[in-house]
């Protein structure tokens, strides 16, 4: 009988993080910029126009900062900033992507718009 009513506050307080975390999401999800990437031609093309600098100027830093080698890199547009969207292969295997801002060629930092 006492175990019943364990197994059935476990599941009572599973559930309510389960449906706490969905809110959040929701929530974080509405606030944040979508992104749009570009594709080749856009980019060279964007490049140019907004005097961004070299996307493999980003792709050797991310390489330095993860010790691993960059893959491939895409300029996107997230709200009024330009990225770069760096894919990488650490030294473990493990594949992970940094955003750089495509402007200064630094780490990508979201600001807020308040």
């Amino acid at each position: 009988m006492n175990a019943n009513r364990t197994s059935a506050h476990r599941l009572r307080l599973t559930l309510a993080a389960f449906a706490t975390f969905g809110a959040f999401y929701a929530v974080a999800e509405e606030s944040v910029a979508p992104t749009q990437c570009l594709s080749t031609a856009q980019t060279r093309d964007k490049i140019a126009a907004e005097k961004l600098t070299d996307p493999f100027i980003a792709m050797r830093a991310a390489q330095e900062r993860v010790k691993g080698e960059a893959l491939n890199a895409r300029l996107c547009q997230k709200g009024e900033a330009f990225i770069y969207e760096i894919s990488l292969v650490r030294q473990d295997g493990h594949v992970v992507k940094m955003l750089y801002d495509a402007a200064t060629g630094q780490p990508f930092s979201p600001r807020k718009s308040d």
